[in-house]
């Protein structure tokens, strides 16, 4: 069976999270492509789309693709299409359609007139069948928003058909699950305490930096810059049963109690076992048991806020700062992980206003010398190196191993690495 997943804004980080859930759950699968945009894998049994489509952070659509390929646009038949994807029901029947690309040199341009004359011919079809529907048509692009395909109901009284465009054929898919985009701004924003000063993490964030961890549901996670408690709700959502965050500030232990106390009420959760510890990082061990943790996921403290004016010389002195208590608390990490366990943490990178070269912090080789290694963001598999060589090569792999997520206008930009303890 062929799937396909509609990738988030950093579409690297999204690609990463999606094989290390697969990974996580032992799902059989093969790479068929990717783009920017989407990601398509071929599997050996039915993937469960709605449980997927909740434990992803960065994936905003996915989808079941057709059992035919077509060589272009013009073998497509209307009324063949309202027998796969429109059946009637007695309702009112909502379609459209999007566009992704799977290889960045197809002109989406020339398909996109190609696809509305399609839709009309769809309408006119059902209009002469008796039947009540509407064409919803993206406000720009070719692509239908997570919001329009579920306000517009094409998940429960239609369908949305996805076409991805390759050189040389299209694949044929309906979508079957969209990001839960309302759910996410009310964890966001809804949830009784948000730090600004100290920084806000993204709820999906957070969840693509679990999902890296790789860690069954039963294992130990551990955020020790927990926070207002963000990676340990998140997790928590997720059904992860054993969890210890700690944080040296006595305000962010009360905000962490007070959102998660929220988010059990809110969502109704049973399994609600965690561990909220006043503790700097640097003496964790101190506390926790060596070679108890199976996986640590956290964002530390990333320095102060940067003024508008701040220099180069000053970004470099938080940089020489942070790298000394970065060292410590890998020592620390050092002994409670398990062997194999990973650490995903996220290093600033400073951007100077003046456009001088980013500042990272250069304590890779010092890290690597504690007994770490780097895991490779992005999975190789028997047998398709070559692919797979080609299907990643339009992604962002730092030199360092690493992935930055940012927004263009960000100071401090968010570098992500997965580590795993020899």
């Amino acid at each position: 069976m062929k799937y396909f997943f509609v990738l988030g804004k950093n579409p690297t980080l999204s690609t990463t999270e999606i094989l290390s859930l697969l990974g996580r759950d032992e799902v059989k699968y093969r790479l068929l492509g990717c783009s920017i945009s989407v990601l398509l894998i071929e599997t050996e049994k039915e993937l469960d789309v709605p449980y997927l489509m909740k434990e992803l952070g960065g994936t905003i659509k996915v989808g079941l693709i057709h059992a035919n390929e077509f060589a272009n646009i013009g073998e497509l038949d209307a009324n063949n299409l309202i027998d796969a994807f429109l059946p009637a029901t007695g309702k009112k029947t909502f379609f459209g359609f999007s566009l992704y690309k799977l290889n960045n040199q197809v002109n989406i341009f020339k398909l996109q007139n190609k696809i509305y004359k399609l839709g009309l011919e769809i309408k006119n079809h059902l209009k002469d069948q008796g039947r009540s529907a509407r064409l919803v048509v993206a406000r720009e692009g070719a692509e239908l928003s997570s919001v329009i395909v579920e306000k517009n109901k094409l998940l429960t009284q239609g369908a949305e058909i996805v076409i991805l465009a390759d050189e040389n054929k299209i694949y044929l898919g309906q979508t079957l699950a969209v990001q839960e985009f309302e759910d996410y701004g009310r964890r966001d924003f809804g949830r009784p305490s948000r730090d600004i000063v100290s920084g806000v993490m993204p709820p999906k964030l957070a969840k693509m930096m679990i999902n890296l961890a790789q860690i069954k549901f039963d294992q130990t996670l551990l955020d020790p810059f927990c926070g207002s408690g963000t990676i340990i709700s998140e997790a928590l959502l997720m059904g992860y049963q054993n969890l210890i965050g700690s944080d040296v500030s006595n305000k962010a232990i009360e905000d962490s109690k007070l959102n998660l106390d929220w988010l059990i009420k809110t969502y109704n959760l049973q399994l609600t076992t965690y561990n909220l510890i006043l503790l700097d990082a640097r003496n964790i061990s101190s506390q926790i048991k060596s070679d108890s943790i199976d996986a640590i996921v956290t964002e530390p403290y990333l320095g102060p806020g940067l003024r508008a004016s701040a220099t180069e010389e000053e970004m470099k002195k938080i940089a020489d700062e942070l790298s000394q208590l970065y060292l410590a608390v890998f020592r620390n990490f050092k002994q409670i992980l398990k062997p194999h366990g990973r650490a995903i943490i996220i290093f600033p990178v400073f951007k100077p206003a003046d456009k001088h070269q980013a500042i990272y912090l250069s304590i890779v080789k010092e890290i690597k010398n504690l007994g770490f290694r780097l895991v490779n963001p992005l999975p190789t598999q028997a047998g398709q190196s070559t692919e797979l060589n080609k299907i990643y090569s339009h992604f962002n792999i730092t030199d360092r191993g690493s992935i930055i997520y940012s927004r263009p206008d960000q100071r401090v930009l968010r570098e992500i690495f997965i580590w795993e303890k020899i």
